[in-house]
């Protein structure tokens, strides 16, 4: 019985912990698109031919461990985590225990249950907190350019304004932005180093933003004028996304309603009437029915996600 009601409870948490993960991929997503979208419209440039990848079949176990590390890099750089290593340790180490407590008391499966969970709910603390600061640094862009057409309005270089703008730059926005300063020292035009920063922190408008550098500093022109209009238009963005999740706020908070109540209503009967339930579980039929209202729940989670999730 205390079996049962830990399996049951581990599937419940399990079920928060991926539509809390779902939430803010959607979230994520949507804002990306919503951005992709607007900057194609205002930059009418061809995009770079794809470039073709090898075979699924000729991949390697070392390149496959290399872009792990590689996603695993990213991540704590956008999450502004300062020592990864720590972090994954500890990680590894609170997962492992619980796993080796859970199976000891519950068996292998719940052990199993338990260092997922864990994984989970660190996984989905990374993904919050790189997509506020993926948020913030997007909320500092427009000062930041605000900063740059000011030298260039006293008589500053386009160079020498951008480095003048990102020595009073706050954070997150100085750390982005300052790992594109040794690409340049070395060379690299600024719009393909502003670009590799975008890709990196997932962040379109730095590559607008290094785009319109280039052409100011290849071609000249008025680029104060036009680095002025972009800070407005980054602002009025950034308006329309809060109105858009203002608006929406009613649709989620009420997915999210309709989907823990089931959970925590099945959790509520198994504390307080374990009798009624272990009935229950020791029937074959009612196992099943138990299995099958487990699916049914994951099933309305993810259709509740995609209703919140709708967008015209």
């Amino acid at each position: 019985m205390v079996r049962a009601v830990a399996l049951i409870a581990m599937l419940a948490l399990l079920c928060a912990a991926a539509a809390l993960l779902l939430w803010r991929r959607g979230t994520n997503t949507r804002e990306r698109a919503l951005t992709g979208r607007f900057v194609d419209r205002q930059v009418q440039t061809p995009r770079p031919q794809p470039v073709t990848r090898p075979a699924a079949n000729a991949t390697t176990p070392k390149g496959d461990i290399a872009h792990a590390r590689a996603a695993f890099a990213n991540l704590m750089n956008r999450a502004g985590i300062e020592r990864p290593r720590a972090l994954a340790g500890t990680t590894m180490t609170i997962a492992a225990s619980g796993a080796v407590w859970a199976e000891m008391s519950a068996g292998p499966v719940i052990g199993a249950i338990v260092a997922a969970l864990v994984l989970a709910a660190v996984y989905a603390w990374l993904t919050w907190r790189a997509q506020k600061r993926q948020q913030r640094i997007v909320r500092q862009l427009p000062p930041f350019l605000d900063g740059i057409v000011r030298m260039i309005v006293i008589g500053h270089s386009v160079p020498a304004a951008f480095q003048a703008a990102l020595a009073s730059a706050e954070a997150p926005l100085s750390e982005c932005l300052g790992r594109a300063l040794p690409m340049l020292r070395t060379g690299v035009e600024i719009d393909h180093a502003l670009g590799a920063v975008a890709r990196m922190y997932r962040v379109r408008e730095l590559e607008l933003v290094g785009s319109v550098l280039r052409v100011s500093v290849k071609y000249g022109g008025r680029s104060d004028v036009m680095l002025d209009r972009m800070a407005a238009m980054m602002r009025d963005l950034e308006q329309a996304s809060r109105e858009l999740v203002a608006l929406s706020t009613e649709t989620r908070l009420s997915s999210w309603v309709l989907g823990l109540l089931p959970i925590l209503l099945g959790a509520m009967v198994i504390v307080t009437n374990p009798e009624y339930f272990d009935a229950m579980w020791s029937d074959a039929l009612g196992k099943r029915l138990v299995y099958v209202a487990v699916a049914l729940q994951m099933l309305g989670a993810w259709l509740l996600y995609r209703l919140a999730r709708l967008r015209t």
